[in-house]
């Protein structure tokens, strides 16, 4: 019986997480390889990337996520590791991803294929035994203890300095979480995803902006299709920039984001959740650190050639 409850404590919180994280990056237009371990190395920099996530901040113990990550490019290999943490009250999930990218060259073009091995772990911190009239139960011990669980990721990315197409499948083997000796296979595993991904990055001649429009589509197996349009516009030879973002979920976002140094750049994003939802959720905030060194990066210091449409 603690095994089957450890079990059913592990698929709520991954339904829980998986239905809201991997739907939680209102700025995946700032890092495609949040979503894709194709991505890595796929800027030609090195670029490491802090980002928090504050959701439903009406709510108590309402969502947490952090993460880390880093990527370079290694001549015809991306590399890059994703470390990161999400916490609903007391249920906890850490990780990590660690991702290779073999990318090969089509003209002016780089198509990027990638895989990336993916580490969970679920867990209840202490603060599950608080008003537990025995807190040296079996069942919240072994929630408590955790359950570690290996999946893979894989993805496809083709890109140019104007545009980006990728697609991904995180959870590919969808690993199950009844290791330890139930029959629950049809509940208790790893939901395989499918992620899409577009870009295009358009400057007209002598403007003084861009325009990026960009789309995010997703299909989880046990949960209806979803999307992200965003358009995304930069001023100041792309110094200062804003996002507005539709998602089919009823949320709207704002971002607004500002290169403080040739390397690094900062951004803040404001969810929205239609309806009457709001009065009960409140809003979510987003924000992300971006730095980008590298061969490359003096080039991109310089101001920006302006091309025809």
């Amino acid at each position: 019986m603690k095994k089957i409850l450890l079990i059913i404590f592990c698929c709520f919180f991954l339904g829980t997480i998986n239905a809201q994280q991997e739907n939680a990056f209102s700025q995946y237009h700032l890092n495609p390889f949040l979503l894709n371990p194709a991505a890595a190395g796929s800027k030609n920099l090195h670029t490491i990337f802090l980002h928090g996530r504050f959701q439903w901040t009406g709510l108590p113990n309402a969502p947490k996520t952090g993460l880390i990550s880093y990527e370079a490019p290694f001549e015809k290999v991306g590399l890059g590791v994703m470390v990161f943490s999400d916490r609903v009250a007391s249920l906890n999930r850490v990780g990590a991803n660690f991702a290779y990218a073999y990318r090969s060259r089509i003209n002016r073009y780089t198509l990027s294929i990638g895989l990336s091995g993916h580490y969970q772990r679920f867990f209840l911190d202490n603060s599950a035994i608080n008003g537990v009239e025995n807190p040296d139960d079996i069942v919240l011990n072994d929630a408590m203890n955790g359950l570690n669980v290996y999946d893979a990721n894989l993805g496809v990315y083709f890109s140019s300095n104007r545009m980006y197409v990728g697609f991904s499948v995180p959870n590919l083997v969808q690993a199950r979480l009844n290791t330890i000796g139930t029959n629950l296979s049809t509940i208790s595993q790893l939901t395989r995803q499918y992620i899409f991904t577009a870009g295009y990055r358009y400057l007209p001649e002598k403007a003084m902006f861009s325009v990026e429009p960009s789309i995010l589509l997703r299909k989880v197996e046990t949960l209806p299709f979803q999307a992200l349009l965003t358009m995304k516009i930069g001023m100041m030879q792309d110094r200062f920039f804003t996002a507005f973002t539709y998602g089919t979920s009823d949320v709207v976002t704002m971002t607004l984001g500002y290169q403080i140094m040739p390397e690094g750049k900062v951004a803040y994003s404001y969810d929205y959740s239609l309806g009457d939802i709001y009065r009960y959720t409140g809003g979510t905030h987003e924000m992300s650190f971006v730095w980008e060194f590298g061969k490359d990066n003096a080039k991109r210091a310089k101001p920006t050639k302006r091309f025809k449409g």
